[in-house]
């Protein structure tokens, strides 16, 4: 079996054979992708000129997993041919003649965990955010098998002449007309689980007798959008959070259970923040994908400041 290092080269001289007979005056790139909480190698089709295809992307350390699963090389090359030509049939018709200055209506935030993703940030506009960081994406194509789209780095803000604030400022407005927040009692989030994984209505209402009957003040919500994608924007729009905050009539708690959705819950009632931190680490180690994991922090809302802070030491308790 071929370690990584031959395994890539082999491909980078050898991948194209196994593509149509119209790839034949490409070339091959390596590029470094960073993708959320991790980096990964880019194979990069490049027509040698301009042609009338898309030259599209894929992942060395995937396929590589894929030939240690099958210790078949040609395998793997074969199938990843046929992967693409058919990804390529579904993209939408106007991608070739993308032009950005159409769709800075649809330039959005992403909120991403600063540790883990320096590489990332250094390549595009950012700004702090307590622990986190916001990035800006593009969005191509919402549909019900998804949401595409790409990240705005430096080099296309350059081309582009747009600045980090005037990202921002476009971000803040459509993100929230893109993808409108909803919150939902944690037990409906569970019903709807259930309801996915096959359970009937009768044995959902069993398990939650008493939902009604939960005080207001010690009721959890999630709150995501309706796409349940990137969800933990949210935390940017402090007025999606004081609303939930408002309903539970106290300060809150945020917990970020993934970059895709936020959990809030009463510092009354949910006292001691040193136990929620742990919840939030355990959860994120145990169950939680790498690429969907953002904080292992909790956040307080205040009703008084309607501010959002980092809970900054494992120690602290709500006063």
């Amino acid at each position: 079996m071929m370690d990584y290092e031959s395994f890539k080269e082999r491909v980078m001289r050898e991948f194209l054979d196994y593509m149509p007979e119209r790839y034949a005056g490409c070339e091959l790139e390596l590029r470094k992708v960073p993708k959320v909480n991790t980096c990964l190698t880019g194979v990069v089709i490049k027509p040698k000129e301009k042609c009338s295809f898309c030259g599209p992307t894929f992942y060395m350390e995937r396929m590589y997993d894929q030939y240690k699963n099958c210790e078949s090389f040609e395998k793997v090359m074969a199938n990843q041919a046929i992967y693409l030509e058919e990804s390529l049939k579904y993209l939408p018709k106007d991608i070739l003649e993308l032009d950005l200055a159409s769709i800075k209506d649809k330039i959005v935030f992403q909120v991403v965990n600063t540790k883990e993703n320096r590489e990332m940030i250094a390549l595009c506009p950012h700004r702090n955010f307590m622990d986190l960081t916001v990035v800006y994406r593009a969005i191509t194509n919402v549909d019900d098998e998804g949401v595409s789209g790409f990240l705005i780095t430096n080099d296309i803000a350059k081309a582009e002449d747009l600045t980090e604030k005037a990202l921002y400022a476009m971000a803040k407005k459509n993100t929230k007309k893109l993808f409108p927040f909803k919150r939902e009692r944690i037990e409906e989030t569970m019903m709807r689980m259930m309801k996915r994984w096959g359970a009937n209505d009768k044995d959902i209402d069993e398990s939650f007798p008493y939902i009604d009957e939960v005080p207001e003040k010690e009721r959890v919500y999630v709150i995501s959008n309706q796409f349940e994608f990137f969800g933990a924007n949210a935390l940017l729009y402090k007025d999606v959070i004081g609303d939930v905050a408002n309903s539970i009539g106290t300060d809150c708690y945020i917990l970020p259970s993934s970059v895709h959705d936020l959990v809030v819950l009463s510092t009354d009632i949910f006292g001691e923040s040193t136990k929620l931190i742990n919840l939030v680490r355990e959860t994120n180690s145990e169950h939680v994908r790498t690429s969907d994991r953002l904080s292992d922090s909790i956040y307080l809302y205040s009703l008084a400041d309607k501010k959002i802070n980092m809970v900054t030491s494992p120690m602290e308790e709500a006063s």
